[in-house]
């Protein structure tokens, strides 16, 4: 039925209409203007071109012009009242540059593919980032940009004037001044302004003009009075062609046109409208109330079979209708003609009725917005009440909540206290904006009114409330108040109220996992997971899906945990939520799998398709991405990407409170990064003003956060207060069934025990380990204490280590002694495993075969290299510095090195060809 018609359908993010990001038809008798298009072609690629000038000038017909000459790429996008929303804003933005561009940024529409509002800033960074591989210069044309009135939308137009790449232009056309503050821009050379006195016709032009479209030749002083009388302005010019159809009407006309401007639009369409068929005149008029036009809604207003062949006819008649898309489908009236047309709609009844309709007919062209607006415009509460139940949901997740805003106010804080639903969708609207104190305010408000005025509703949506609450409550990590209010909503909620109920498991789940239940919790997920799945809510399946990937990561279930891994992100592909936020969560999960296995690669790609994903709520939200990216580049011994993602992350946690899930993550990374860098001042800072470690760390998250106390204490020596926290923290995993915290308590506590010279137990701790990760693919939790492991390791192997042990501790040494460090520095020393490895290895210098050092001369090397001068070498064995003396004229005799530093070189190669031996 609706085959021709242009409108995106498929989805809430699809709801975009071709016509306002597609270059518009240059009107067919145009006037062409070399003298502006020379200036237009003549401005540089880093200007602002900015043409403003009241209503009728010609402004986007010249740019029109300008654009269909160009060879580069033109990203057209025509503004109106609504793209004050935003996020609209961004959609049809980066759609234009998309189809501009051949598709050239994908990743960024992915983003705002998303049912959440986008943060503007972070897209328009992310469009910017891909544009800067564009093979050729781009402009972007933002048309009517006086529709703009929203604070929001100014300033990421500012942010995209700001830091748009070489070879990428803005040309906005505006009726007035744009609050852009583009003093910098005209200091700087980089604004070419055009006003009215450019874009007003000259004598030229509108004897050009005249000759074009008058069926006879005026003569020049009729012209020039012409010119003198409507100053240039193309539509006074325009129309005078439209109303004089001879020689004896020329000075009637600019009789009338003296009379001054403000009355000549009203008079000379009034002229127009007096001479046009009737049944146009009366479609016309009736359309007026639309933002634009097609056939089919004209047939429906004007009740007639041929609207399409009268727009047709009416845009090629001139009368302020000009087409959309190149198909001549859809129109949009001139506003001024447009409101003067709707001013002949006295008839109030009818107005109203035709607001009906076009409601109507966009609900049936799937448009909800456009029916909204002209239920709103209507005052028709029924069709408010009726698509707010039906569409409010879809909307708020397509980014229209300033429309809903103004929908649900108009329904009044009365009404909206009176309808459970419409409180929940305006509380919905604050939880999503992190808003949650209103959010609770809407909730509380309603509560109490619909307990005193209509508690048989209170009573169908007690349930739901309690749930809203409890997503609200595990938001803020208040977990077991969410629990509470989850199991509260669990007993309230009605059978065909699935979707709350599903909500409520989940959260009921998140906080059995979190509390240490962690079979309760994937029992509740495994539940979740089969509810969603029947009711085809794929979205809430995926995330129970995921969570029941970290119960099996918490279980040290490895192999579970990737098979999740991979379910999961099969099914967000095959049912195409990849730009959806559960695709993110499936990113953060797949990358810290891979970033376990040791395939930086793949953790790196993961890491940024989560940032592509998340950065519509905001760089706060890049929290985890920014961590795993910081792993991955200390990882890859890069110094400058890490302090670079080190000093995000910083940043974002100063900023910002998060769950203690993505800090201790975050800190855990920092602290290793301080480590490499030698700041040990920011590790000690770090643990004065942490948060202390829970009494009973009984899930992942608190168990990594005790791990970065034990981190901080062994790197600042406190090795007792260390030993007694790990206690702690394996004494609660075992009871917990935190398998993969076990095995990483284990590796740390080696780790202290060699500081600590108790050899023989750092060896079991590491054995212990090495049992947990038998048969999975354990690496990265290894690898947490650095190049100290090769060490660890290798006594173990001397220990003894069965056949899958052994295995695993020789991929680790030679893993760990790929991995370069941060500093390129030396971090394991001359111990007694060392120092055999060093014999029995070919590269040991010949002289030390045939002069071997004493282990006294050994520990006196080790000394020198770690940078200790002779005194305090004295002190540390409790000798004369005069026998430290002697001791280092021996070494020096036997390593034939003339000084300290030779020394400490000769030392160092040694302590290489183990550390990082390829």
């Amino acid at each position: 039925m609706y085959k021709n018609q242009t409108l995106k359908t498929n989805s809430p993010a699809a709801m975009l209409l071709t016509s306002k990001y597609s270059l518009p038809d240059c009107p067919e008798h145009a006037l062409v203007r070399p003298r502006l298009l020379s200036l237009l072609n003549d401005c540089h690629s880093d200007q602002l071109l900015l043409i403003t000038a009241p209503a009728g000038y010609g402004k986007t017909t010249l740019v029109t012009s300008w654009a269909a000459s160009q060879d580069n790429p033109v990203a057209w996008y025509t503004l109106d009242s609504s793209d004050n929303e935003p996020s609209q804003f961004c959609r049809y933005l980066v759609e234009s540059v998309h189809r501009a561009t051949g598709n050239g940024v994908p990743q960024t529409l992915q983003l705002l593919a998303a049912p959440q509002c986008p943060d503007p800033t972070t897209t328009i960074s992310h469009l910017l980032a891909e544009l800067r591989g564009l093979p050729s210069e781009l402009r972007i044309v933002l048309d009517d940009y006086h529709q703009i009135d929203n604070q929001a939308v100014h300033d990421t137009t500012c942010f995209l004037l700001r830091h748009a790449p070489a070879g990428v232009g803005i040309a906005l056309t505006s009726r007035s001044q744009p609050p852009l503050g583009l003093a910098t821009l005209r200091v700087q050379g980089r604004l070419l302004e055009l006003g009215s006195d450019s874009l007003a016709l000259n004598t030229e032009e509108i004897a050009q003009f005249l000759k074009q479209r008058l069926p006879f030749t005026l003569d020049v002083d009729r012209a020039a009075q012409l010119h003198h009388l409507s100053e240039g302005w193309p539509p006074a010019v325009q129309l005078f062609t439209l109303s004089v159809r001879n020689r004896r009407e020329v000075d009637r006309y600019l009789a009338e046109l003296e009379q001054g401007h403000s009355h000549i639009l009203d008079y000379l369409a009034e002229e127009v409208l007096e001479q046009l068929e009737p049944q146009l005149r009366e479609l016309l008029a009736r359309t007026s109330i639309l933002t634009r036009v097609n056939g089919q809604l004209a047939e429906r207003l004007s009740g007639r079979e041929d609207g399409q062949q009268l727009l047709e006819e009416a845009a090629r008649r001139g009368l302020f209708l000009q087409a959309q898309d190149s198909s001549h489908q859809w129109f949009r009236f001139h506003p001024v003609f447009a409101r003067f047309l709707q001013r002949q709609l006295n008839d109030r009844n009818q107005l109203l009725e035709l607001h009906s309709i076009a409601c109507d007919s966009w609900q049936e062209l799937s448009q909800p917005v456009e029916a909204l607006r002209h239920a709103l415009a209507g005052g028709d509460r029924e069709r408010l009440h009726q698509l707010l139940n039906e569409q409010g949901e879809l909307l708020l997740r397509g980014g229209q909540s300033r429309l809903l805003r103004d929908c649900l106010e108009w329904l009044g804080a009365e009404e909206l206290q009176h309808s459970a639903r419409f409180t929940l969708l305006s509380a919905k609207m604050a939880r999503e904006n992190f808003e949650y104190d209103q959010c609770e305010k809407y909730l509380a408000a309603a509560e109490s009114q619909l307990q005193r005025q209509d508690p048989q509703q209170w009573r169908l949506y007690e349930g739901a409330f309690a749930t809203m609450r409890a997503q609200v409550a595990i938001a803020r990590g208040q977990t077991l108040q969410a629990k509470e209010y989850a199991e509260e909503a669990l007993g309230l909620l009605r059978s065909e109220q699935l979707g709350e109920r599903i909500s409520a498991l989940l959260v009921t789940g998140e906080t059995s996992f979190c509390l240490g239940a962690l079979e309760q919790a994937s029992a509740h997920m495994q539940e979740v997971e089969a509810l969603a799945v029947a009711e085809k809510d794929i979205p809430s399946a995926a995330w129970a899906i995921c969570q029941q990937t970290e119960i099996a990561f918490a279980q040290g279930l490895l192999k579970k945990s990737a098979s999740l891994q991979e379910k999961v992100y099969n099914l967000v592909q095959k049912h195409h939520l990849s730009t959806l936020p559960i695709s993110e969560f499936v990113c953060r999960l797949r990358g810290q799998l891979q970033w376990e296995r040791g395939d930086l690669e793949g953790a790196e790609r993961s890491a940024r398709r989560g940032m592509q994903i998340n950065r519509k709520v905001g760089e706060h939200w890049l929290l985890p991405e920014y961590t795993l990216l910081l792993k991955i580049a200390q990882a890859r011994g890069e110094k400058e990407e890490s302090q670079e993602w080190l000093d995000r992350i910083g940043r974002l946690l100063s900023g910002e409170r998060y769950h203690r899930d993505w800090v201790a993550n975050a800190d855990a990374t920092r602290i290793r990064t301080w480590r490499a860098l030698g700041n040990q001042n920011a590790i000690a800072t770090w643990l004065e003003q942490t948060a202390p470690v829970a009494d009973r760390p009984s899930n992942h998250f608190e168990q990594c956060h005790g791990r970065n106390h034990v981190r901080a204490l062994i790197d600042l020596h406190r090795w007792s207060d260390a030993n007694r926290l790990l206690s702690r923290l394996q004494q609660v995993a075992r009871e917990c069934g935190l398998v993969t915290d076990r095995l990483r308590n284990r590796v740390l506590e080696s780790h202290l025990l060699w500081l600590r010279k108790q050899h023989d137990e750092s060896v079991e701790a590491i054995a212990e380990a090495l049992q947990l990760a038998a048969g999975w693919e354990f690496r990265a939790s290894f690898l947490q204490i650095g190049k100290p492991l090769i060490v660890i390791l290798k006594a173990a192997l001397e220990y003894g280590l069965d056949e899958a042990e052994s295995n695993k501790a020789q991929e680790l040494i030679r893993i760990t002694q790929q991995q370069p460090e941060l500093d390129g520095g030396i971090r394991i020393e001359l111990d007694d495993t060392i120092i055999r490895e060093i014999l029995a290895s070919d590269a040991v210098p010949d002289f030390l075969r045939h002069s071997p050092l004493t282990p006294r001369e050994w520990q006196v090397l080790n000394a020198i290299h770690s940078g200790l001068s002779n005194e305090r070498i004295a002190r540390h064995f409790k000798v004369a510095p005069s026998t430290i003396k002697t001791h280092i004229r021996s070494l020096y005799q036997k390593l034939d090195v003339k000084d300290r530093q030779e020394a400490i070189a000769l030392a160092e190669q040694m302590l290489r060809s183990v550390q990082d031996r390829p």
